[in-house]
């Protein structure tokens, strides 16, 4: 049954009426994941960018950040600015 956390929701691929991925495509994935890694441990630390938190374990670690109906924080938006007339 699909889990929900935060505005998000989680399921397996059956339980969205999906098929099981097959061996060839679980090979091909984790390839391009491990190319991936290994274009990014070639960089050397000093040049490395941080990623934005949207990436990361931000939404998992903060409960008591306030949220918007989508899910983002209300913390990292900025507050609509007024035209002035």
């Amino acid at each position: 049954m699909a889990e929900y956390h935060k505005g998000r929701r989680f399921s397996s691929r059956e339980e969205d009426g999906l098929p099981p991925r097959s061996d060839e495509e679980i090979a091909r994935k984790m390839a391009m994941l491990d190319d991936f890694n290994a274009r990014r441990e070639a960089v050397p630390p000093e040049e490395r960018i941080h990623l934005s938190s949207r990436f990361g374990d931000d939404d998992f670690n903060n409960d008591d950040v306030p949220r918007n109906p989508d899910g983002s924080r209300k913390d990292r938006n900025e507050a609509p600015q007024e035209e002035s007339s």
